[in-house]
């Protein structure tokens, strides 16, 4: 009896130990992550993401450490490291239970895509990717606070879609390929009709015909297309490049080109 009673008080010895540790463990990570939360709010970014890496690291599979998760991925992006942010966004929101962070989570997903885009000049594959998925978030979101953002980020990406199409049919107008322009101008015509180098698409269109020699066909198209334009001032400028060319049939090419070339 004597020796149960021992081992009662020895196993009892250890159970307050161990909830004692255990509630020490616990007091000391939430002061840790106080800390962590304190640098991200006075915007110390990099010493705020080596806290929550740490609370992460030594609490994984907590409720604490995906909390980590979601500020460590915020660190991340305001210091511009995108591709890692973006990662981090994806993978809490792959465990969080909290729908308000996964909104925001998924909303900072795109704009690190965003972020990853490269100039008009350069491949847009990144671009195309980005815009896909700002599109499905105003799906998924469609009463979201973030909406009227992701709406102003699609414009964007689309007026940059729209440039790139423009910046490859000129290339061909230098080059008297005006099949090739048209088939670049008609893309941009047919995907991006509301971005702001429509316009300038349709004004390509009636240089080319002038540059070939066609002005009654120039005239024929701006007049079937006056509608479709945007702005009545870019209308009266394709109307203006019309007027000069029936005035002086001897307009040289580089008039042309000099109009192409000034709205990039």
């Amino acid at each position: 009896m004597k020796k149960n009673n021992i081992i009662l008080l020895v196993i009892l010895f250890f159970l307050i130990i161990s909830c004692s540790s255990q509630t020490e463990k616990i007091k000391k990570s939430d002061i840790y992550f106080s800390k962590a939360l304190e640098f991200f709010e006075d915007e110390k970014y990099s010493k705020a993401k080596n806290y929550f890496q740490d609370i992460i690291d030594e609490y994984a599979g907590t409720e604490m450490a995906i909390d980590a998760l979601y500020y460590l991925a915020y660190c991340e992006y305001e210091l511009k490291d995108f591709i890692n942010a973006k990662q981090s966004f994806k993978i809490y929101n792959r465990y969080s239970q909290d729908m308000f962070k996964i909104q925001s989570a998924r909303f900072m997903i795109c704009r690190c895509m965003f972020d990853l885009t490269l100039d008009y000049t350069k491949d847009q594959s990144e671009t195309y990717k980005a815009l896909e998925e700002f599109q499905l978030f105003i799906e998924d979101y469609p009463n979201s606070k973030y909406e009227k953002e992701a709406s102003e980020k699609i414009e964007l990406l689309r007026n940059k879609l729209a440039l790139k199409k423009y910046d490859i049919a000129k290339l061909y107008i230098k080059s008297d390929k005006f099949d090739s322009a048209r088939l670049y101008i008609d893309q941009l015509l047919n995907e991006y009709y509301d971005t702001k180098y429509a316009d300038d698409a349709r004004i390509a269109n009636v240089v080319m015909f002038l540059m070939d020699g066609k002005n009654s066909d120039a005239q024929i198209y701006l007049d079937s297309n006056k509608e479709k334009f945007l702005s009545q001032i870019k209308f009266n400028e394709a109307q203006s490049i019309i007027s000069n060319s029936n005035k002086n049939l001897k307009i040289k090419k580089i008039y042309f080109l000099d109009y192409i070339n000034k709205i990039l």
